[in-house]
């Protein structure tokens, strides 16, 4: 006999878990289904958390190498990096979130977990293969696809020799590479390329476009492409890659290059050309769900085109971030329940951190974004030069722009390239979501020394320039 369900959820992320939770809270009889080892998905096992631990590594690394600035003097000879244990810290980490969320999931009586791959067999069916027992048939009333992504394959010759890795796969090497080639100049690619020449490695980017990271604010794109290259990266841009070709130990990675062809070696190499949904084995075709772009089509309730289908996260395409599909997943179940709950997130008031060296965070608006809306944008701006605390801490080349409506002056857009500025995204999300003008941040007091105090300098001068011009 078929088991029912008021609702499958298909997939364990950060859009899949929370939506689960959300709904059996309320009553609703839940399945959720993962495909992978535990609860967390790609955030927790293959993107976000795993690496982040990497670079907390590097970051001590880092720190020891910058000692004698602070007074300290130590045996730089005698550190060393014991590689086995950082990736048992590591799986250490991921066993506990993960153990964690597969509690929280446990204490509902009406919210099954089950460890497989669903596939939908039609608008309100679905065959269960669990990996432990015998596979089932099931009934259910709505569904939530949160099936996350997957790397994109590097389409050149040579992509599936052992020595290339994807972003995902690279976080369990088994030692640190002598020789690294990263392609692709986003996020991904940025973090790790700085993450390794941490702890060791000869890095080289080569980045197709004219600059990295495509669609961030470009003033702050091009600074940081500056660090990578003055703390001794190798950076290409321009720089198609035509083959990967063994030899010998490593691999020669072939690129153009003012209409000619050059190569560099590698001992291995990240492709990080971003991700894709996804979708194979899920059994859309059974369905009247529609794709377009690899990502499923949605309207602005998160439903397919397959009504009481539903889809959260990376498998609806971009923004791919693990928040953003936390925040789909909470407002899709408020929805379901037909509640009033948080509001279903719109890309202008998102919000992000590249955890690169110096960090980047941004939410809303770029200069050029605000343009191409309408808007007529005005730019308040702090050096971080000036600012006590990034001097104390050492790292003071960095710059906050916060962008406004000159017609009302409300922030539309918050962008910050300093160290720390992970821990700014939060009020910059804040300052953008709320749309607050400049004149509500300016009068909010903020500690001292802190790097929060840019956010009050920077719209004190705005507004005393606006003053002074009137």
């Amino acid at each position: 006999m078929e088991k029912q369900y008021d609702v499958l959820v298909i997939g364990g992320g950060s859009g899949g878990t929370p939506a689960a939770l959300a709904l059996a809270h309320a009553g609703k009889k839940v399945l959720l289904v993962e495909a992978g080892a535990g609860l967390g998905g790609t955030c927790l096992f293959e993107g976000c958390i795993p690496s982040k631990i990497l670079r907390e590594t590097a970051g001590r690394l880092r720190d020891i190498a910058r000692a004698e600035e602070f007074g300290i003097h130590l045996p730089h000879q005698l550190v060393q990096l014991d590689w086995r244990r950082v990736q048992a810290r590591k799986r250490a980490i991921l066993q506990r979130r993960s153990a964690a969320a597969i509690h929280r999931v446990g204490q509902l009586d009406n919210l099954e977990l089950l460890f497989g791959r669903a596939r939908l067999t039609g608008p309100r069916t679905a065959a269960i293969e669990p990996f432990k027992g015998d596979g089932t048939e099931i009934t259910f009333q709505q569904c939530i696809l949160a099936t996350g992504s997957e790397p994109n394959r590097l389409p050149v010759h040579g992509a599936d020799l052992s020595q290339v890795y994807t972003s995902d796969r690279i976080l369990d090497i088994g030692c640190v590479p002598e020789r690294l080639v990263v392609i692709g100049g986003g996020p991904i690619g940025i973090e790790l390329a700085q993450i390794f020449h941490v702890l060791g490695s000869d890095v080289t980017v080569m980045q197709r476009g004219p600059r990295i990271l495509a669609g961030v604010d470009e003033e702050l794109a091009v600074a940081l492409q500056q660090h990578l290259i003055n703390q001794g990266i190798k950076l290409y841009v321009n720089c198609p890659v035509k083959n990967i070709c063994h030899s010998g130990q490593g691999v020669f990675v072939q690129y153009d290059v003012d209409g000619g062809c050059e190569q560099v070696f590698a001992t291995a190499v990240l492709s990080a050309i971003g991700r894709h949904p996804h979708l194979d084995g899920v059994g859309v075709e059974q369905t009247a769900i529609k794709i377009e772009h690899h990502a499923v089509v949605v309207d602005e309730v998160l439903q397919t085109t397959e009504p009481g289908i539903y889809a959260v996260g990376d498998v609806v395409g971009q923004p791919m971030f693990a928040h953003w599909a936390t925040a789909q997943g909470l407002a899709l179940a408020a929805h379901l329940l037909g509640r009033k709950g948080p509001p279903f997130p719109q890309p202008q008031h998102n919000s992000a951190v590249i955890f690169s060296s110096p960090e980047l965070a941004m939410a809303g608006l770029t200069e050029e974004q605000a343009a191409s809306a309408g808007i007529d944008a005005g730019v308040a701006r702090y050096d971080f030069s000036q600012d006590a605390r990034a001097q104390i801490g050492g790292h003071d080349n960095g710059v906050l722009k916060i962008i406004y409506d000159k017609s009302n002056r409300r922030v539309v857009g918050v962008h910050i390239l300093v160290d720390g500025a992970a821990s700014l995204a939060g009020e910059a999300a804040l300052l953008v979501r709320a749309g607050l003008p400049l004149e509500a941040i300016a009068g909010a007091i903020h500690p001292h020394p802190t790097l929060s105090e840019s956010f009050v300098g920077a719209v004190r001068a705005a507004l005393a320039v606006n003053s002074s011009s009137k």
